[in-house]
Order: structure tokens, then C-alpha cells, then sequence
């Protein structure tokens, strides 16, 4: 599961694209070490094996509810099974249950529901347990983030209606009595019956699809006939836009909500090549009969359901919001159809065999589709990420030692995990990595899965024993803190390095065996290795250098999980900006020089333009030419103007014509703005730059700001960057602007408002502005009514009072018709 914000992958840590997973599910645990105190939780027992769940579900969307019938096919494990017991949430209703055709007694009670048969069942004998049951309209949702259960999308004027189930962790049982925990693995098949309007997509393989034209319903069958957790069993159903693919004989289905077809080319046209990769590089080709991407309404992020990830519907994008904006959630559900579907965690305890390898897929289809720089910033943001908890505590990866299954998704679970495993790849090479990987999943495929499983897999897959390795990186907790000396032997030519391990080891963190790599770097950008063994509290590294470094650097790859205790001077850091090889360190050094606001020297800004000059990577450029702005220096404008042409360079480009912004206004500037402002690139070049570089000069160029204004986007960023400028202006040649976006159905109800909110102050008294907002009382958009009603009330607009008074007697809303009389009596 990733719980990520919808943002795409983009600039800093945290904001490079994504909330951590951990930093949402989090919100509201208490301060300090949730894990120290908490009792051990360990596998549940199996008291039968559940083979296949057959759910038949009968939806009333106008009640809320939901009327099913369950068969469950199981076997006892032991001799002479009395009572056979379900998760069933308090929220079901169960109105009868049957064990192989025959009626039996039941108790249904704090979540559970216990069936007694007539007669006990036979060890490894089958039985068919069926049980009726209804889903009451306040149902019920719980557990992490309180995600889990049945989730209604109420129809608005931009939303149709839906709804959507989620399962992880122990949710499902809040829609279906079930055996609700990971270690056991079935079959299913779900037949659900539904408004006519709508669609459902559900897990393995579509059936026939049925249809009562009498009730104004349709039934969907859908049917997973390989093994899998019931977690992982979802149903997603509404009025949705649906495009099928097809892949190496799998289809694709990609499902939006009803009117956001237009976003699925520009947010999942990547999952062909994302599928060819993982198959490619684990030697084991995805495995599920389909796969579909499923975006709704009020869902935080992604959720991996066996072939039918279930998707926020925030996180569609288009071309304009940034390259592939969906790319690091939707690798990063992928990943999990082979880590954590096909194999799944045996208990919450080991949930980074789900998540951390899904972290770890996301980052290593980054390096395929972005490169060598993608990648160290993906690992890089993880460490910090993990780092920034651990000051709050510090765990084990694995343990059975955790509060609650929820507290377990955290940022030791999702990036910690996710840059482990990288260590391990480059401990073993990459070679035995993905043979051991491919190990694993061909002989755990299936299966429920504990962390000493993947240790085996790499031995007999590979020869290598990686015990070692899990036991000071799995089973205990923190991370190397390396305090940095160094020395120049003038007389053995030679960089002397002395490293010391300072963590505190008195709660379980040990004193770490690791491989580590040290650099001396020259100005000239040559650089000294040496690769060595780390394996007590101190270490001494001698790199043979005909001249003294100007710096040396630990870990110059940043391969490891660790902190390092080392002071550079305003020298190193210049050498590290300039010639560093890794974007970590230039990006790393470009902060130190310019952190705690101190004033920068003449040389600094510089500096930076000679770093601008060779730096290849778009943001480390664009933080460079940010810095750079901050000299508030007019003998720039010329290195901004050439920077604000070169569009090969998206972030160059928008901070070069920010940076233009921010100096005094010049006319000779106004055709970059324009080219800008009027360019079908990214919005932040368009808005940020275009858009607010020509705010000295918008009457001129009015009708820029209307086309835009009018232009589809995203989330109406294009038409709320219009407003920036035109509504605080005053000013009334803004009006046929504000009135235009008023009328755009297409807009949303907070873009639309807002521009009816600046009408209420420009425009007074004009005819042609009040029969605009007249109209608008014709609409059924209640908010867009109400707003309107308000806009006639402040601009004292008494002609538009019969139109008032219409409305106040025709409307059905209690909301509108008060909206109404309250604007009838002001206008009196």
C-alpha cells in the first residue's frame, strides 16, 4: 500500500513528489517509541484452510447498503473442527448461515462470527459454509488511516456516485464475513449487482455481464483463480470511463470516475513498459490474468489488490503537470503484484517484505526510465526520510514487537527497507540479487511468507549466505552514525581517513560490519577510490594521492543507510558543487553554502553560475539559478533571458523566467512571458512564469489571460492562475474575464466561485455582467447558484431581484432557497 499524496515526483525531499507513506500513516500516534512497550503479536493459528470465497453482492445505491451471500469452501486442519470462526464487523447484519446444506447456530459478536455445525468437521475434509448478511448503510471503517471497509462517494455536481472496499490491513470483513489475515491464501470470485449506469471492477477475470432492464441494474463477474491473502480482494463500482489495453496476452483496464477519461493516457501510458521491466528484470513475468488501475474519490494514495490496484483519483495527471506525475505510485503498486500479492508478508510484523521491496521497485524503475540521477535522489529523499523517525525511534525492520498492525507502516517499513535492499543488491552485485529474487518468487509464489524465507532463497538460490547481513539489518534496529577526520601525508603521498562508528548501541542498534567507500577529490574532478570492510568501531583508510585532495568524501555513492558526522569548509563544499559525480553531493553542498540565510559573497553567486554552466541535471540547475535570483543583481538578466529560451530544461526554464519576474519589469521581457504564458507546456512554466511575468502588463495582454482562463486543466490550475492576477487588481477591464470563468460548466465549483467572488467589486452596474449571473441562477449546480445569489446581493444589483424571487419560489433546495431570500431581502 502506498499512502502517498497525489503529487507527482518533483522537486524536494518530501516534496520531490510524495508524502513518505509513514508521515500520513502516522497522524495522530502519540510522541516517543510506540514499539518499545508494545506486547509481541505473532501469526495468527489456522484452525482450517479456506480454499475459495464465492461473494454475491446485491448493491442499493440509493440506501447505501448492500445485501450478500457468502460460500466459503474450507477444511479443518485438525480433528473434529466445532466451531468455525469468521472476522465479520459489527456493521453486518448476518441473517443466516448453513455448513454443507444444513442450518446452523451462529454468534455474532466484537467482530467475530462463530458458527457451530450440526456435526463437527473432518480433518482436511471440504465443507461449504454459507452465510447471508447485509452491509447496513452506516458501515463501518476502520483500521489504518481509517481506510479500511466499504467507502460510499456521495454524488455532488462533480462527482458521480461509487463506491470503493479496502482490505489492508484487516478490513475486508467489514463488507464480507472472512477469514481477515494475511497467512492463509484463496481463490475468489465475486458477483456484484449494481445501478444500470454503473460499472465494477473486481479481481482475476471478467465474466458475463447480466442485465435486468425491469430493475435497472447490471451484474459483473469477476473470478481469481490463483491463491491469494483476502486482503487483497476488493471491489471498485460506479459510474466510471473505462479504457482497455492489452499486454503480452494480459488485459489492462484503466478505470476512472465518469468525465476523467481525458487524464488516463497522460497517467498510466508508462504500465506497459513498467510491466515489461519487472518481468524482465525478476525473470518472472507478472503473474495475474489482468491488471487494472482503478482511480475513486476520497482514496489516500494506492493499494496493491491483486490485479487491480485501486487508485486516488487526485493523482490523475496530464501531460502539463510534469513528466509521468503518476510514475512513482503506480511503479510502486506494480511492485507489489509480485512483493506482496504473489508473495505476501505471513504476519503485519513483516510487512517490509510488501513495502520496502514496492519502495525498492519504484526506485530501480526510476533509474530505468530516468537514469542514474532519478535513482540516487529517489534513495536519497528514502534516507532522509527514514532518518527524520528515526530521531523519534528507532525498530527492527522485522519484529513482532509493534502497537497495532497500522503503526507498522512507517518510515522504517517503506524507505529504510527500500534502501536496504539496494545495499544488498550492491553487496551481492546485481547478478545474485535478481537470481536470488527470482528464487524467491518461483518457490514462495503463492504463499505467506517470513523474512528468514527470502535469507534461504538467497543461499540456495545464489550459494551466498546473507545471514550476517539480516541480522544486523532486519532483526535490529538504527543505522552507522561515522564520525570523518582526515589527514594529508605529505611525505607517503598518501589521504589518510579515519572513520569512527558513534551510535549508541544501548537499545539494540550494533556496532555495524559494512562494506564502505571513500573518495578523495581533486578540483580537476579526478577522484581516488578505495572500497574496503568496515568492521569494528574504528576504521583507517589510506588512498594513495600525488597531491592533497580538496575533499574527501564517504560513501560517494551513498549506497548505505548511515549518518556522517563531518564538517566541510566553504572550500570542500565549492569542489563538491562543482565535481562532485553523484547529484546527492552537489545538490547536498549547494544547501550547506546558502543554509541559515548568511549572506552570500559575490564570488558564491559566481560560483554558481561556473556550477550552472556544466550541471546537466534540470532541478540541480533550477535550485542553482534560484540561488543565483536571490543576488537581487541586474547583470543577470541576460543569463536568465538566454536560460528562458533553452525548453529543453523545464525547471531551468521556469526559475530563469521567474528570476526575470522578480527583477524590475522590462518591455523587452514580454515576449518570453508571452511565448510562456501561451505555451501547452508545463503549468508551472505557464503559470508561474508566463502568467505572473506579464501581471505588470496584463490589460495588454487580457486576451492571454482569457485563453487560458478557458483552457482545460488540471484541477483548474490555469484558470486559478488567471485569478491571481486579474482578481486583486480591481479593476473593471477584468470583468468579461472573471464573468467567462463564472460561466465555464467545465471549471469546478472553487475556480468558479472564486471568479465570482472578484465580480462582486468590479463591473457594478454593467447589464451585460448581470445577465451573466442571472443566468447562472438556471443552473443546477446548487453552489454555483448560492455563489451567484451572493455575488447579486453584494453588487446591490436591485434589476436582477424578479430573477431572485423566481428562484426563491421554484427551487427545491432548502440551501439555494435560503441563499435566495436571504439576497431578495438585501436587494428590497
Amino acid at each position: 500500500m502506498n499512502l502517498k499524496s497525489c503529487l507527482p515526483v518533483a522537486a524536494a525531499l518530501l516534496a520531490s513528489g510524495t508524502f513518505t507513506p509513514s508521515l500520513q500513516a502516522q497522524r495522530g500516534r502519540p510522541g516517543g517509541n510506540p514499539f518499545k512497550t508494545a506486547t509481541p503479536i505473532y501469526a495468527r493459528n489456522r484452525e482450517y484452510d479456506l480454499k475459495n470465497v464465492q461473494v454475491v453482492l446485491k448493491v442499493d445505491a440509493e440506501e447505501r447498503s448492500a445485501t450478500g451471500q457468502v460460500t466459503h469452501r474450507l477444511a479443518s486442519l485438525g480433528d473434529n473442527l466445532k466451531n468455525i470462526v469468521f472476522d465479520a464487523g459489527d456493521n453486518l447484519q448476518i441473517s443466516g448461515v448453513t455448513v454443507n446444506g444444513t442450518v446452523a447456530k451462529f454468534v455474532h459478536a466484537k467482530d467475530l462470527l462463530t458458527v457451530t455445525p450440526t456435526t463437527p468437521l473432518e480433518r482436511n475434509k471440504d465443507a461449504n459454509v454459507v452465510i447471508l448478511y447485509k452491509v447496513l448503510s452506516a458501515s463501518k471503517s476502520g483500521g489504518l488511516l481509517g481506510l479500511e471497509g466499504w467507502h460510499w462517494i456521495t454524488p455532488t455536481a462533480t462527482r458521480r456516485p461509487m463506491f470503493w472496499t479496502q482490505g489492508e490491513t484487516q478490513g475486508n470483513h467489514f463488507w464480507v464475513p472472512i477469514y481477515d489475515y494475511p497467512n492463509d491464501k484463496c481463490t475468489t470470485e465475486t458477483i456484484t449487482t449494481v445501478p444500470e449506469a454503473w460499472q465494477v471492477i473486481g479481481n482475476g477475470t471478467g465474466g458475463k455481464i447480466s442485465e435486468d432492464r425491469e430493475k435497472k441494474t447490471r451484474t459483473f463477474r469477476w473470478k481469481m483463480t490463483q491463491p491469494h491473502s483476502t486482503y487483497l480482494l476488493s471491489l471498485v463500482a460506479g459510474e466510471l470511463d473505462v479504457k482497455y489495453d492489452k499486454w503480452e496476452g494480459r488485459q489492462l483496464i484503466y478505470a476512472v470516475p465518469k468525465g476523467r477519461g481525458k487524464y488516463i493516457d497522460d497517467s498510466f501510458g508508462d504500465t506497459k513498459d513498467m510491466l515489461t521491466f519487472y518481468s524482465n528484470i525478476l525473470g518472472v513475468k507478472y503473474a495475474w490474468p489482468k491488471y487494472a488501475q482503478d482511480a475513486v474519490y476520497d482514496f489516500g494514495g494506492g493499494m496493491e489488490n491483486v490485479s487491480a490496484t485501486t487508485l486516488s483519483e487526485a493523482a490523475l495527471t496530464d501531460a502539463r503537470s510534469g513528466f509521468r506525475g503518476m510514475a512513482s505510485l503506480n511503479s510502486h503498486e506494480l511492485g507489489h503484484q509480485w512483493f506482496g500479492d504473489l508473495i505476501t508478508c505471513k504476519d503485519w510484523g513483516e510487512i517490509w517484505l510488501n513495502e520496502s521491496f514496492a519502495t525498492f521497485m519504484q526506485h530501480i524503475y526510476f533509474e530505468h526510465s530516468r537514469g542514474k540521477d532519478a535513482y540516487d535522489i529517489e534513495r536519497e529523499q528514502s534516507r532522509q526520510a527514514y532518518l527524520a523517525e528515526s530521531r523519534r525511534y528507532k525498530r527492527p525492520l522485522a519484529t513482532k514487537q509493534y502497537p497495532n498492525p497500522g503503526a507498522m507502516f512507517d518510515s522504517h517499513t517503506y524507505p529504510k527497507g527500500g534502501i536496504i535492499l539496494h545495499m544488498l543488491r550492491r553487496e551481492l552485485g546485481d547478478a545474485d540479487f535478481f537470481r536470488g529474487l527470482k528464487y524467491y518468487l518461483e518457490n514462495y509464489g503463492y504463499r505467506a511468507v517470513e523474512s528468514k524465507d527470502l535469507s534461504r532463497s538467497f543461499e540456495e538460490g545464489t550459494g551466498k549466505n546473507v545471514e550476517a547481513f539480516f541480522n544486523q539489518w532486519i532483526y535490529k534496529p538504527g543505522h552507522p552514525e561515522i564520525e570523518v577526520t582526515w589527514k594529508y601525508d605529505e611525505a607517503a603521498k598518501q589521504t589518510v581517513v579515519t572513520l569512527k562508528q558513534v551510535q549508541d548501541t544501548s537499545e539494540g542498534t550494533p556496532i555495524y560490519d559494512l562494506p564502505i567507500t571513500v573518495g578523495s577529490l581533486h578540483a580537476n574532478g579526478d577522484m581516488e577510490r578505495v572500497t574496503g570492510r568496515m568492521t569494528g568501531q574504528t576504521y583507517e583508510v589510506r588512498l594513495n594521492s600525488m597531491s592533497k585532495p580538496d575533499a574527501v568524501m564517504v560513501d560517494p555513492d551513498h549506497d548505505l543507510v548511515k549518518e556522517l558526522k563531518v564538517t566541510y569548509t566553504d572550500a570542500e563544499n565549492a569542489v563538491i558543487l562543482t565535481k562532485a559525480p553523484c547529484i546527492v553531493d552537489r545538490q547536498t553542498a549547494l544547501r550547506r553554502m546558502t543554509a541559515g540565510g548568511a549572506a552570500v559573497s559575490n564570488a558564491t553567486y559566481a560560483l554558481f553560475v561556473d556550477a550552472l554552466k556544466t550541471e546537466k541535471n534540470d532541478e540541480q540547475s533550477a535550485s542553482l539559478l534560484t540561488q543565483i535570483a536571490k543576488s537581487d543583481n541586474e547583470k543577470y538578466r541576460a543569463l536568465y533571458r538566454e536560460l528562458a529560451l533553452d525548453k529543453k530544461m523545464p525547471y531551468r526554464r521556469a526559475t530563469a523566467l521567474r528570476s526575470l519576474v522578480a527583477l524590475p519589469f522590462q518591455k523587452e521581457d514580454m515576449a518570453l512571458f508571452r511565448d510562456a504564458a501561451l505555451s501547452d507546456t508545463e503549468y508551472y512554466v505557464i503559470t508561474e512564469a508566463g502568467l505572473a511575468g506579464l501581471k505588470p502588463v496584463w490589460k495588454e495582454n487580457l486576451a492571454v489571460y482569457k485563453h487560458q482562463a478557458l483552457s482545460d486543466s488540471r484541477n483548474d490550475r490555469l484558470a486559478r492562475a488567471v485569478l491571481r492576477v486579474i482578481v486583486d487588481a480591481l479593476d473593471n477591464d477584468s470583468t468579461p474575464v472573471l464573468l467567462s470563468v463564472a460561466q465555464n460548466t467545465k471549471a469546478g465549483n472553487v475556480v468558479r466561485k472564486q471568479a465570482l467572488e472578484g465580480l462582486q467589486k468590479v463591473g457594478l452596474g454593467d447589464t451585460k455582467t448581470r445577465e451573466g449571473l442571472v443566468g447562472l441562477l438556471k443552473e443546477t449546480n446548487e453552489d454555483v447558484q448560492i455563489a451567484a445569489l451572493e455575488t447579486l446581493r453584494e453588487r446591490k444589483d436591485r434589476d436582477a431581484i424578479s430573477a431572485v424571487n423566481a428562484l426563491l419560489f421554484s427551487t427545491k433546495s432548502n440551501k439555494v432557497k435560503a441563499a435566495a431570500k436571504e439576497t431578495a431581502d438585501g436587494l428590497k
